[in-house]
């Protein structure tokens, strides 16, 4: 029997769902797990304030909040047959760093991929931090923690999806494209709310994102930020 009667006389297609993340639940928890973490650190003794070079942690963040990103798309790399499909990109303006992976990932791939920045950044190297008493590591790797609220929540959603489900970055919008032939209609996870799906086949990959991309207001941002350090 031919796929298109298949699906015609009600076998399964596979469809697109579109989750959108909530981000004033996104900012309180990254912002709470960055109080939290910084005071529990304080009561136990730890001075993080000790020597600190403002434009050096200015810098420092900003090189790791890149490197965030480097690491998912390693995460890709390791998986996706055509790296081309790896996309990078900053959009500062709209409070975005991104690193998309155009071609399909299946359940197990898109898991090791979001885990890995949050693995090598926060729960490795803040020991690491505290035992060898780094203070910047210590500060980078809890804001990297914070940051990370998006990719845990994330994950949480993938884990909850069906076996089969695959994942796709169609395009640069902020959201979660995830792939399918089991009804994900009814899926719910905290802090995403669906607000789209479609057919697979129709849906069109947005084939002109280039692979390194960064918006005209991010380099005129970053040179102000620089500025500042060079000032200070």
């Amino acid at each position: 029997m031919s796929k298109m009667w298949y699906n015609y006389l009600g076998g399964n297609v596979k469809k697109y769902y579109k989750y959108e993340l909530n981000m004033s639940i996104m900012n309180i928890l990254s912002v709470v797990i960055f109080i939290g973490f910084l005071a529990i650190i304080s009561i136990s003794g730890y001075d993080i304030t000790e020597n600190i070079n403002y434009s050096f942690y200015i810098i420092g963040i900003i090189f790791y909040l890149i490197l965030h990103e480097v690491l998912h798309g390693l995460g890709y790399s390791f998986f996706a047959k055509d790296k081309k499909n790896i996309k990078f990109g900053i959009a500062l303006e709209k409070g975005v760093l991104y690193a998309a992976c155009q071609e399909a990932l299946n359940k197990k791939q898109i898991l090791i991929s979001l885990m890995l920045p949050t693995l090598l950044l926060s729960v490795i190297a803040l020991p690491v931090g505290l035992i060898f008493n780094f203070n910047w590591l210590v500060i980078f790797s809890i804001i990297n923690l914070g940051g990370s609220i998006a990719d845990i929540l994330m994950m949480i959603l993938i884990i909850r999806a069906p076996k089969d489900v695959a994942y796709l970055d169609y395009n640069t919008d902020i959201g979660v494209y995830l792939i399918s032939e089991c009804d994900m209609s009814n899926l719910k996870s905290f802090g995403f709310i669906l607000t789209d799906q479609g057919q697979e086949n129709k849906k069109e990959i947005d084939k002109s994102i280039k692979r390194f991309y960064i918006s005209k207001y991010s380099c005129i941002i970053l040179a102000i930020v620089f500025l500042i350090c060079i000032i200070l």
